[in-house]
């Protein structure tokens, strides 16, 4: 799960829970202009296909990369 609200999905008991950036733009921040945006987008993703690949045997937070 990506979530901007990431300690609410741990603590209802989500296996992986990615820290997305704001509720209105979980995959993204927009005030960092196109490319910066873009490229922030990117490491959301990345950082749930690593918690998709992850054996987990509790709630855990995967971090993105800030770029």
């Amino acid at each position: 799960m990506i979530s901007a609200i990431f300690s609410l999905a741990l603590t209802t008991g989500a296996p992986r829970v990615v820290r997305g950036s704001r509720i209105e733009h979980v995959c993204g921040n927009p005030s960092l202009g196109p490319e910066k945006d873009r490229a922030y987008s990117k490491e959301i993703v990345r950082a749930a296909l690593t918690a998709l690949t992850t054996e987990v045997t509790e709630p855990t937070l995967f971090e993105p990369a800030i770029p």
